[in-house]
């Protein structure tokens, strides 16, 4: 009886341990929305950061198609961080789909610059964004 005793407290300390880690993963896990929001701040941060350091550069640099790139891929993000940080079920996977859109044209627009390490920055950060955003409007949803 005693060994049984002893057997049954040594599982119920094995499962309480389970059980406490399992929710300490579960509460340290990240959903797909709030990475894919990590991604989009972080995206338009450095495509601003980018538009400012284009419109000082001038030349090629300030080019519409540069400039607008930009602008475009900011705006996108923006709305898109907006949209999953409300739960904004019916546009969220729309808002994604415009960013993934927005944010690859950005990143082929920065790659064009390919020696100069603040646009690849912006087109590495665009790549990040599109991955993530991309399982959002594929119908992986944000959870």
């Amino acid at each position: 009886m005693k060994h049984l005793i002893k057997m049954l407290s040594v599982l119920f300390c094995l499962i309480t341990l389970t059980v406490g880690t399992l929710g300490q993963q579960a509460a340290n896990a990240q959903t797909t929305a709030e990475i894919a929001r990590g991604n989009c701040k972080s995206c338009a941060d450095t495509c601003q950061k980018a538009l400012d350091y284009c419109t000082t550069k001038k030349g090629k640099y300030a080019e519409a198609s540069v400039t607008n790139a930009l602008k475009d891929c900011i705006t996108a993000c923006k709305a898109t961080d907006d949209f999953l940080n409300r739960g904004s079920a019916y546009l969220e996977a729309k808002a994604a789909a415009l960013c993934v859109d927005a944010a690859n044209n950005c990143a082929k627009s920065c790659d064009k610059f390919n020696t100069d390490n603040q646009m690849l920055a912006c087109a590495n950060e665009c790549r990040k964004c599109v991955g993530n955003c991309s399982k959002i409007s594929s119908g992986g949803g944000a959870k």
